[in-house]
């Protein structure tokens, strides 16, 4: 029941290409979030670290963050406008990505403690000025808006790119061995644990 209400107004050509082009930005959301991670420690603490909880060069919260972005304003960032439309819409999308990722940085914080693990194994922003708690700061929020309005802005031209090209083979060449890689890293994470322990 519920496919054939997905599928009601799209082909199944149609569907396959629209989770592909998701698949895609989800992925390269994730490994944009690993090399903003990956550079923060090396620019903050002068090593490398391979962040997050898998092996791969991704981070799936980034993945999930990015696509929702992606979903919600995708499709206004696509309306066209006139100049000072598209800046006014620009900076909107900018001050909300700021507050979504400090009242979800916020709340994974209090998750964290409240199953006993502790936002600080993960991240703190004591030392830097405005924070509350150590939990958010102005400064991490800015970055993430700065970071997350120039990811979905690219993301747009190029999820039309993949739905209108011709060539839908390379598009479903990638998308398969993307997907393998990414869950055989998932799969491996059970008996290998995290790469951060």
């Amino acid at each position: 029941m519920f496919f054939r209400i997905l599928c009601y107004n799209f082909s199944m050509k149609t569907v396959i290409q629209k989770a592909e082009t998701l698949f895609v930005l989800f992925i390269i959301f994730a490994v944009a979030g690993w090399l903003y991670e990956a550079a923060l420690t090396v620019i903050s603490y002068g090593y490398f670290q391979n962040r997050g909880f898998l092996f791969g060069p991704w981070l799936p919260i980034y993945g999930f963050g990015g696509l929702g972005l992606y979903l919600v304003f995708g499709g206004l960032i696509k309306k066209p406008a006139r100049a000072w439309r598209k800046a006014l819409r620009a900076a909107a999308v900018f001050a909300v990505i700021c507050v979504l990722s400090a009242a979800f940085e916020l709340a994974a914080s209090y998750l964290l403690d409240a199953l006993g693990i502790g936002f600080t194994t993960l991240w703190d922003y004591f030392g830097e000025t405005p924070n509350f708690e150590g939990r958010i700061s102005l400064i991490s929020s800015l970055r993430f808006g700065v970071i997350g309005t120039a990811a979905l802005y690219a993301a747009v031209p190029l999820a039309n790119l993949m739905e209108n090209t011709k060539n839908r083979r390379l598009i479903h060449i990638v998308s398969a061995v993307l997907a393998v890689l990414f869950f055989v890293d998932l799969i491996l994470r059970i008996p290998f644990g995290s790469n951060m322990g």
